[in-house]
């Protein structure tokens, strides 16, 4: 089913959540707080089906000045906003903010409501109107529809949710396909063509109609229009200049430094690890000094973090962080600039090795592994992720991490370094799988030596021991190629186990199934298999184990049992009684020679193997008798 996303903006006590309510029956607020206070602190959530059939999220935003950190929050990914603003009060500085919260963070479609409207008289309510539309003129709301509702007469609702509908039927679909990147020098508008976006495609390629993002915003839009040096084209590829007309990205909501990427593209990151030289004449840099980071057409306050120095001299070339004063778009080989503040000046420049990641100082083996990764080419880069990483790697998180389209991975892999499963979905290692398999192999071993009457070591038992952080696919699908383990069913063991009792506890198991079947069906449990067991007192659970996965006995309930002998003679005892109309359980304790209670879990037990069926009170044959 189709689905996207719309956003609550507003001051507060304007009635967003009671909006929200009014549109799906669902109240957004869910906090005890919130309820006694009357207004929303966290983010609130609910979904409605549009008469299209469209499914049609809403993030309710708490609209109090002291909870703008969570109103930013629920920004991301809408699709569209509703800007609530209550007809009593008119336009409010919360109303402002958020509108230019919406702004800022790209949100380029959506509506204005008036609510409350049924408070106000008419003559009230129209100048609230016209003074809402004047402070929308500069907004992406200007043209937008504005719609006067009551939420609890019901007035104008069915008109918002038309609305709502037609807004979700001209709103983009996303697509995850592609990774070209354009950082944009210059945004503007032409008439009837919309906003244009300019740069230099530094990777990959575009083509027209397809879907696209701006990073840092995550603001998605689809390519209306190519062109190279003034000349139209159906795809641009790295290296040209290209103009891109936009569709459905507002121009407001674009601006110089952000980069235009195919969907897939790496997110952007306040992190990134780099090799930097001075210029000769560049000052002293000491730890945490800070810079101007240029990077494509984007510019940010940064910190120098330094591995294995406490400063950086003219002229010296070390492996460093910039811990970045808001996100970049940035991939493993981006050159970058910095400059200081006072004098501005050029102090040095070099290559984003690493995006996202952070590093301790001193981190054993750091200089050497990044300057390793700096000479790498892409096959050998892209190994190294594999082999840095602790656990498989999903396609999709790995075309992530690399910032590459998933079919350049496979293709740029050298053989003999990694490992794949049959579909190609998860991939790891050889070194990562030798590893696990020593780990697996040893935990085994263990595991044998402990409780050596099991057939082995349940799956996900083991995964927690030696894999907690992995997905279960991802571990089981490992756990397939560690040599000499043998996975069957739910257990796992080696190759070489084999569960063998001793003389001493063969002795005890024999003696403790004879008391067992001599005791039929009125068995006893605890205490009782205590006194008649001659092993030691913390092997009596593992050998009943043993004898009811070897078919011997059989569990009538909990810590309770009866031998296989014992159930093939009551077993026939039933079914020959049922014969001679003998069918309830009061009626079948007799030929069972059994109390009622053994007898209604006999009964019971022989339901659940089909061999019989009950039918209110009586007990009919099963399709397995």
């Amino acid at each position: 089913m189709e689905s996207l996303v719309f956003g609550t903006a507003g001051h507060v006590d304007h009635g967003k959540t009671t909006l929200v309510q009014a549109l799906t029956g669902q109240d957004t607020d869910r906090l005890p707080e919130e309820k006694s206070r009357g207004i929303s602190i966290e983010l609130g959530f609910a979904h409605k089906i549009l008469p299209s059939g469209r499914m049609a999220s809403f993030v309710d935003v708490p609209g109090h000045e002291r909870f703008v950190r969570n109103m930013v929050a629920g920004v991301h990914g809408m699709d569209a906003a509703i800007l609530v603003v209550a007809a009593d009060e008119g336009v409010m500085p919360q109303t402002v903010e958020h509108l230019h919260i919406l702004q800022l963070l790209g949100v380029s479609s959506g509506l204005t409501v008036l609510t409350k409207a049924d408070t106000v008289d008419e003559e009230w309510l129209q100048l609230v109107r016209e003074t809402t539309a004047e402070a929308l003129r500069q907004s992406f709301l200007k043209t937008a529809p504005l719609v006067i509702v009551d939420a609890v007469s019901g007035r104008g609702m069915g008109s918002l949710e038309q609305l709502l509908d037609d807004m979700a039927g001209s709103l983009r679909s996303r697509n995850m396909e592609g990774y070209g990147r354009l950082p944009i020098d210059r945004v503007f508008s032409v008439r009837g063509f919309g906003t244009v976006v300019t740069g230099t495609l530094v990777a990959g390629s575009f083509t027209l109609e397809q879907a696209v993002e701006l990073q840092p915003g995550a603001l998605r839009g689809r390519i209306r229009g190519l062109e190279v040096h003034g000349q139209p084209c159906d795809k641009t590829v790295a290296g040209q200049r290209v103009a891109v007309n936009l569709s459905g990205v507002a121009r407001e909501a674009v601006k110089r430094g952000q980069v235009l990427s195919a969907l897939g593209a790496r997110p952007a990151s306040d992190v990134l690890v780099v090799a930097l030289e001075t210029v000769s004449n560049s000052p002293v840099l000491g730890m945490n000094a800070e810079v101007h980071c240029h990077l494509g057409t984007a510019e940010a306050r940064a910190r120098i973090y330094l591995y294995d120095r406490t400063e950086v001299l003219a002229g010296d070339r070390v492996y460093a962080e910039l811990r970045l004063d808001h996100p970049l778009a940035a991939q493993r080989g981006d050159r970058f600039l910095i400059r200081g503040s006072t004098p501005l000046t050029t102090l040095g420049g070099g290559v984003v090795i690493e995006v996202g990641v952070r590093h301790r100082r001193r981190e054993r083996g750091i200089v050497e592994r990044l300057e390793r990764l700096l000479k790498a080419d892409t096959s050998d880069w892209l190994a190294s992720l594999l082999s840095d990483s602790p656990r498989p790697l999903g396609l999709d998180e790995w075309s992530t991490i690399a910032g590459l389209p998933k079919e350049l991975l496979t293709r740029k892999l050298r053989p003999g370094k990694w490992v794949s499963d049959q579909q190609g979905q998860w991939w790891f290692s050889r070194e990562g799988l030798d590893r696990i398999q020593a780990q697996v192999r040893d935990r085994l071993s263990q595991y044998h030596q402990q409780f050596p009457l099991r057939p082995g070591m349940g799956r996900e038992e083991l995964r927690q021991k030696v894999a907690e952080d992995w997905p279960a696919k991802a571990f089981f699908w490992v756990l397939s190629l560690v040599d000499h383990v043998i996975v069957q069913d739910d257990w796992v063991s080696l190759e070489a186990f084999q569960v063998v009792l001793d003389a001493q506890l063969e002795e005890a198991a024999t003696r403790i199934y004879h008391q067992i079947d001599q005791a039929r069906l009125k068995p006893q449990g605890g205490a009782w298999l205590l006194q008649h067991w001659i092993g030691p007192p913390e092997a009596l659970p593992e050998v009943l184990l043993w004898l009811a996965r070897t078919g011997k006995i059989l569990t009538l309930e909990e810590g309770v049992f009866i031998s296989d002998q014992t159930y093939a003679w009551a077993r026939a005892q039933v079914l020959q009684s049922l014969a001679q109309g003998i069918r309830t359980a009061a009626e079948l304790k007799g030929p069972l020679d059994s109390n009622r209670r053994y007898t209604v879990r006999f009964l019971e037990l022989l339901d659940a193997m089909q061999v019989t069926r009950r039918v209110g009170d009586e007990r009919v044959p099963g399709p397995l008798a």
